[in-house]
């Protein structure tokens, strides 16, 4: 088989990771919900399927990079999905953020095809996707792992690879998450706390950032935060509140109270109730404001 990838799902985060992996000089095959989004990607030399089993069918790597657990088993599973197009000791590489048992379920029907899967989501906005800095957590079997190891390196600055058991993979990427809609919690509590003591939200933002911090990700979630600039969102609110109810899903089965985790899904919560769910989830401290009785930064 050569080195062909496929890359199935072309949105904010599929598009780019595509576009990278022709730059590198991957033989390339693309599939999406819709022929539009993958036209200029085909001017650019990609192939187009109408499947997700025809993007497969001559591919050794497919990336899966769609918006949640339902839409990677309908592209994966059925007569048309990838599973029953790719070859055996091909590899599936799942870089949606979904739930371990999603994952686990994935692993099983490859393994029933001979086929191999790689759960391996990414922390990385768009534009660092755009950039090739994304930061890959996979896990899988050693040698599906080693078969998509350069293809991964291709589109990010770090690549870390977690066991065997491809859920390890999903679970820390939650983690992830829910570390970052923590921060996200932390942040709009502390500038309306500075901002309603007639402090300067930028400056406090500043200061506690080096005085503290010293992360890229404060300062730029921060900013967005002291801004009202929560359009266009690098990560949507629907997204963040989706993946804060796997987390509380996933602690409920493992038996971990995360009482910060229910407070940070309550805000995402009411955020979306309140018509600004396609907003980033940084305008979740929007919440906090109304609460503080300020009035809102971004659209209300």
């Amino acid at each position: 088989m050569a080195d062909r990838v496929a890359v199935i799902g072309l949105g904010r985060m599929g598009l780019p990771i595509a576009r990278n992996l022709l730059g590198a000089g991957y033989a390339l095959t693309v599939h999406n919900r819709t022929l539009a989004r993958a036209e200029e990607l085909v001017r650019e030399g990609a192939t187009w399927a109408d499947s997700p089993a025809a993007a497969a069918r001559e591919s050794r790597i497919v990336i899966t990079m769609v918006a949640d657990d339902a839409a990677l088993e309908a592209v994966a599973f059925g007569e048309s999905g990838l599973v029953a197009g790719l070859g055996r000791e091909a590899v599936h590489v799942g870089m949606s953020t979904v739930e371990p048992a999603t994952s686990r379920r994935l692993a099983d029907a490859h393994r029933g095809t001979g086929s191999r899967y790689v759960a391996a989501p990414v922390f990385g906005r768009p534009e660092m996707a755009a950039q090739a800095k994304l930061w890959v957590v996979a896990a899988g079997p050693g040698v599906a792992v080693e078969t998509a190891r350069p293809v991964l390196q291709a589109l990010g600055r770090g690549l870390s690879v977690v066991g065997e058991e491809p859920s390890r993979a999903n679970l820390l990427k939650l983690a992830g998450n829910f570390l970052l809609a923590a921060m996200v919690e932390g942040l709009g509590e502390a500038l309306t706390l500075v901002e309603k003591a007639g402090i300067d939200r930028l400056d406090a933002l500043r200061t506690l950032n080096e005085a503290l911090f010293a992360s890229p990700v404060y300062q730029t979630n921060g900013e967005r935060i002291c801004r009202g600039a929560f359009s266009p969102a690098g990560f949507q609110m629907t997204l963040g509140l989706k993946d804060v109810r796997l987390v509380l899903k996933t602690a409920d089965q493992l038996e971990v109270p995360m009482p910060l985790a229910a407070l940070a899904h309550g805000h995402l919560l009411a955020s979306v109730a309140r018509g600004r769910g396609q907003l980033d989830w940084t305008a979740m401290a929007e919440v906090l404001r109304e609460a503080a009785g300020l009035k809102p930064l971004g659209p209300a």
